[in-house]
């Protein structure tokens, strides 16, 4: 797996600023630390997607989320999905709050940025299942994204049986360890024209920190 270093800039939120020679040596060799460190796992179930808005299921979930359904309208399946790096990121993020606020970030965005590019990587394999024939997969969708209520969660990596297949458990919180950790329902059905992967523009999240903008001619003042 290769680190998106673009996505990595953008969750330290530089925007499009190149970082300078010192912070580009600190930020390859924060790269190569949590290379060494990730365990990769994920777990994917196809089930068929019953009724329609307001209340339908997805496989065993009962659902009334709006812009989920708009995400999966038309599919007649979805794959109940899950994905780790592993812990091994959570005790190097432990070892550098207490080595450097920087390398902290640094660790905090490159975990990001490979836990979505290894979804990414996932979401090319269901398409080479038989089941998945000649049909597109949609956004991958969250729990507490838009109206989807984080306590979806539960019954998600329940019937996953995420902690056994993956090794992702669920705090009472509802927050997921370890902590580069994703679930997901992800519409499987005809091409639509929709992204199976996420696209700021056409996210209604408009103050989102990360929300990826146009490129812009960045300068130097000088100073």
């Amino acid at each position: 797996m290769t680190v998106d270093r673009a996505e990595v800039l953008r969750y330290m939120r530089m925007g499009h600023v190149q970082p300078d020679a010192i912070l580009e040596t600190r930020l390859s060799a924060v790269e190569r630390e949590v290379l060494s460190v990730i365990r990769p796992t994920a777990y994917w179930q196809l089930v068929p997607v019953e009724g329609s808005y307001p209340s339908y299921r997805v496989g065993s979930l009962e659902l009334t989320s709006e812009r989920l359904w708009k995400t999966i309208a038309g599919c007649r399946h979805a794959f109940l999905f899950c994905a780790t790096l592993g812990a091994g990121v959570d005790a190097l993020l432990r070892r550098c709050g207490h080595r450097s606020a920087a390398d902290l970030v640094m660790v905090q965005a490159v975990s990001t940025a490979l836990i979505e590019t290894f979804c990414d990587e996932c979401q090319e394999k269901m398409l080479q299942e038989p089941a998945v024939c000649g049909e597109s997969l949609r956004m991958r969708f969250s729990p507490g994204y838009g109206d989807l209520s984080l306590e979806v969660q539960k019954p998600l990596l329940t019937a996953l049986d995420s902690s056994r297949r993956a090794g992702i458990t669920l705090l009472d919180s509802l927050l997921m360890v370890p902590s580069k950790s994703v679930s997901a329902i992800i519409g499987v059905g005809p091409a639509d024209g929709q992204t199976a992967r996420h696209d700021c523009r056409h996210c209604a999240k408009t103050d989102c920190a990360f929300r990826a903008t146009p490129p812009t001619s960045a300068g130097h003042d000088g100073a």
